[in-house]
């Protein structure tokens, strides 16, 4: 049978969720004479009919949004497409639902699976004009049973609709209900902040007071100015004096943590040279590596590593990192140092052959107060092997570096297998 009499190939519109189906109609009809255009729900479907007006619109019953007997129902009230042929496509076979779908709009039926050699030729038959109709008898009862259907279908729709309104209030009510709590919890945290300053600021202050008394008194004896001491007196007292000055460091080391949290750190500014800053703290550390017997190596960059940073808080995180790395390493192991620059950024790396770290503490060890050790093993000294602060060390590397722009990191491979910490900071022009 020839193509029909038309100016030009007949637009059809295929409303169809089914990607494979679509893909065999094309297949059929495109080298047949027709042009195809597809929707995949009964929505698309009516916005494409609207906009394309096709000359015939092939209709799955089944699809999501709105049924092909609701789509097919509002086409063919739309000005324009009342007349446009629109054919049900679909495997459902039985009568009524044939009937169903003649009743909401339909002009013919084809049941699935196709015909692939007679389908062009009965789509080119409802564009002539072909069309089925329903039995007169029948069509009061058919109009009856699809009217119910539509009341079916629009109560369980306003039941869903009700049902995720209900949802969607108690999600409202939850939103609400979590949002005070966390109002709450913002200002207990703001509460407990301030309480942190003020309790640090005070403990700090009244920590200072007798341990400055009990340093001067101690500073008065050993320079005879009591009386002369003897030489086991001299040597307690030259033991107290050191454990004083742990004790203030310690105090300092608190107070700079904690003001660095409330942003409320001075930092005196200047364009240092990390290099030449690390020969310092190297050069102060050379003793306790001699006699703990470490191997240390440093790998300079050619040049400068110029930045911009206070130069006490930079040694400071540069003693930090060597003393941890003296401190966690056993006896005859190695440390190395390598400084670099790359991407406008001065880098610095100390590995050690120490105790490592485990992966899940690799992040942890940068949060105030923790250990990575248990803290029942906790061994007070200076240098000695396993010598532990209190876990502030890092928490005020960390701190300074972001301050000032850089960031630090940790790597191990594990207990026993030794670690590496790595910092940048960028750099600047020295003028």
């Amino acid at each position: 049978m020839g193509r029909p009499h038309m100016k030009s190939a007949p637009h059809i519109l295929y409303i169809e969720d089914n990607e494979f189906n679509q893909r065999l109609i094309r297949k059929i009809l495109e080298p047949a004479g027709f042009k195809l255009s597809s929707a995949f729900d009964g929505i698309q479907g009516i916005k494409q009919a609207i906009d394309l007006k096709p000359d015939l619109i092939l209709m799955d019953l089944e699809l999501p949004q709105i049924d092909g007997l609701g789509a097919a129902t509002k086409i063919k009230s739309l000005p324009g497409l009342a007349k446009v042929p629109i054919v049900a496509l679909t495997s459902k076979t039985s009568k009524r639902d044939r009937d169903q779908a003649l009743v909401a709009g339909c002009d013919g039926y084809i049941e699935k699976p196709i015909n692939a050699r007679t389908f062009a030729d009965q789509v080119r038959r409802y564009l002539k004009g072909e069309h089925e109709r329903i039995e007169p008898a029948n069509k009061t009862r058919i109009l009856r049973d699809f009217n119910v259907t539509l009341v079916n279908k629009l109560q369980a729709k306003i039941e869903e609709l009700e049902k995720t309104n209900q949802e969607l209030r108690q999600s409202k009510e939850e939103l609400l209900h979590a949002y005070e709590q966390s109002q709450n919890w913002n200002l207990e945290l703001q509460r407990l902040t301030r309480l942190k300053e003020n309790i640090v600021g005070i403990t700090s202050h009244e920590l200072r007071t007798p341990l400055s008394i009990a340093t001067g008194y101690i500073d008065l004896l050993l320079e005879g100015m009591l009386g002369e001491l003897n030489d086991d007196t001299h040597r307690v007292l030259q033991i107290s004096q050191t454990s004083l000055a742990k004790m203030s460091d310690l105090i300092t080391k608190i107070t700079d943590l904690t003001r660095l949290a409330l942003k409320k750190f001075p930092m005196n500014l200047e364009v240092v040279d990390i290099n030449e800053i690390f020969k310092n703290v190297r050069e102060g550390m050379s003793f306790f590596m001699k006699i703990r017997n470490l191997d240390f190596h440093m790998e300079r960059s050619d040049e400068p590593i110029w930045v911009q940073a206070d130069p006490n808080l930079i040694e400071q995180v540069l003693s930090n990192l060597l003393k941890n790395a003296i401190c966690f390493t056993p006896d005859h192991g190695k440390i190395e140092v390598k400084t670099w620059i790359q991407d406008n950024k001065g880098w610095f790396e100390i590995a050690d052959t120490g105790i490592g770290i485990k992966e899940e503490d690799l992040e942890k060890i940068f949060d105030e107060f923790y250990q990575v050790t248990d803290v029942n093993y906790h061994k007070t000294g200076q240098f000695e092997y396993m010598t532990r602060g209190i876990g502030v060390g890092l928490a005020l590397c960390k701190g300074i570096l972001s301050e000032l722009g850089g960031k630090i990191g940790a790597s191990s491979s594990g207990l026993n297998q030794g670690s590496s910490f790595t910092f940048y900071l960028p750099m600047v022009t020295q003028e």
